[in-house]
C-alpha cells in the first residue's frame, strides 16, 4: 500500500489531499477545499485541484473543517471536475444552532442544506460532550454507504486496508450558552434567530459586538480536527519534501526514510486553547497517539489558536505545516508559533501560493 499526502501551495486557505494505493483499489480523500478573496486566489486553488484530479477520479472523502469560506469556496469546482463525491464528513450543527454560523457566512445555509448535493452520503460529526472523553471504539465501513449521523471519535475506514479517519469534533454548547445571554444584554430578543434575515439584520451591529466580546474567533473554534494514518501494528516508511527541494527545509529526517509515525493530525482553524481540548484528543486518540508524526499548525499559524502544549501530543511528532497566504492582513503565521517550533528541533514546512512550497509526504 502506498499513500501521497499533499499540503497544496493555495495560499490564504485550505486544500489538503491523500491518495491511497492498495492493490487494484485508489482511494482520494480531501480534508478542506477553499481560498481566500485576493484575485489570484481561486485561479491557484483551480489549477491545484485539476494537478490532481481528472473527470474519471472519484473523492472517496471529503472532509469539512468548517464553514468559512476559504475553506468551502472551491468544493463546487472540485465536485464538477471529478466524476463523483461518495462521501462528505462535517461538523453537526443543529438547527437552533445555524444563526451563530450565518452570523459569520451568510451561505451557511444554503451550504449546509447542499450537502446531500454535493455527495453521495452525508456523515454529521456530533460534538464530544461525553465527560469521559474514552477512545470511540465505533467503525464505519466506508463501502457501506449510508449518511449518519456519528460521534466524535468513530473510524472511518475500508475494511480491507489498514488506513483509517477519525474524525473529532470539540465541544461548543458552552460558548453558544454565552453568546446567547450576551445577546440577551444587548437588547436582542430571544426569538430574533427563528425570525427571517431581514429582521435579523435590523440587530446587526449589536449582535457582532456580543460575538467580539464572547466568541472573537467565531466558529473557527469549532474546526473539525481529522486524524489520519495506520490503525494496525504495521510499519510504515514515510519520505517527506517540498517541491522544489530546497535544502533549507530539509533536516536528516527529511533526506532519509523515517519508520513509522505516518499519522497525521488535520486541526483546521481550531483554537487549542480551549478548554481541555489538547487533553481530550489524547484520550480520544489513545490507541493512534503514538502513530503521530505530522500536525497542521492551526488556523494559519495565529498566535491566539496556538498552544505550546501541541508538542506534548506524543514524542513522536517531527513534522509540522502551516498555510497561508504571502500578502494576508492577519500577519500569519505569528513569528512566535514559527521560534517554538524551529525550536523544538521539528521541521516546518510553510505552504503559501507560491507553486514551490508544496509539501508532499509518500508513505508506504
Amino acid at each position: 500500500m502506498e499513500v501521497t499526502r499533499i499540503i497544496h501551495p493555495i495560499g490564504q486557505g485550505a486544500f489538503y489531499t491523500e491518495r491511497i494505493c492498495s492493490k487494484d483499489q485508489i482511494y482520494n480523500v480531501v480534508y478542506d477545499c477553499g481560498s481566500g478573496t485576493n484575485k489570484n486566489a481561486p485561479k491557484r486553488l483551480i489549477q491545484e485541484i485539476t494537478s490532481v484530479f481528472t473527470s474519471n477520479d472519484v473523492v472517496d472523502i471529503l472532509f469539512v473543517s468548517h464553514f468559512d469560506n476559504d475553506h468551502i469556496n472551491g468544493i463546487r469546482e472540485l465536485k464538477k471536475r471529478v466524476k463523483e463525491i461518495r462521501n462528505i464528513v462535517v461538523p453537526l450543527v443543529e438547527k437552533n444552532d445555524h444563526w451563530f454560523y450565518c452570523v459569520e457566512n451568510q451561505n451557511f445555509i444554503a451550504f449546509y442544506d447542499s450537502l446531500e448535493e454535493i455527495a453521495s452520503h452525508v456523515y454529521r460529526v456530533k460534538p464530544n460532550i461525553d465527560a469521559r472523553r474514552e477512545f470511540n471504539d465505533s467503525v464505519i465501513d466506508l463501502t457501506e454507504g449510508k449518511s449518519k449521523i456519528i460521534e466524535s471519535g468513530t473510524r472511518l475506514l475500508w475494511a480491507t486496508i489498514d488506513w483509517c479517519y477519525i474524525p473529532f469534533n470539540y465541544d461548543q454548547k458552552v460558548r453558544l450558552e454565552k453568546l446567547k445571554v450576551e445577546l440577551a444584554g444587548q437588547g436582542v430578543p430571544v426569538d430574533i434567530f427563528t425570525q427571517d434575515w431581514s429582521k435579523i439584520w435590523d440587530y446587526q451591529d449589536k449582535i457582532k459586538k456580543a460575538y467580539k466580546k464572547v466568541i472573537p474567533d467565531g466558529a473557527n473554534k469549532t474546526s473539525l480536527i481529522v486524524y489520519s494514518g495506520g490503525l494496525a501494528n504495521n510499519e510504515y516508511i514515510m519520505r517527506q519534501y517540498q517541491y522544489c527541494m530546497r535544502s533549507r527545509f530539509c533536516c536528516a529526517f527529511c533526506r532519509h526514510p523515517s519508520l513509522e509515525h505516518e499519522g497525521c493530525l488535520y486541526f483546521g482553524d481550531n483554537d487549542v486553547n480551549q478548554g481541555l481540548l489538547l487533553a481530550d484528543l489524547k484520550n480520544a486518540l489513545n490507541q493512534v497517539i503514538d502513530r503521530i508524526g505530522t500536525i497542521q499548525i492551526p488556523h494559519h499559524g495565529a498566535l491566539k489558536n496556538y498552544n505550546v502544549g501541541i508538542f506534548d501530543i506524543n514524542k513522536n511528532q517531527k513534522s509540522f505545516f502551516v498555510s497561508f497566504g504571502i500578502h494576508n492582513t492577519y500577519g500569519h503565521p505569528s513569528m512566535r508559533v514559527i521560534d517554538d517550533i524551529v525550536r523544538s528541533g521539528s521541521c516546518l514546512f510553510e505552504v503559501t501560493e507560491n507553486r514551490d512550497s508544496g509539501y508532499i509526504q509518500l508513505i508506504y
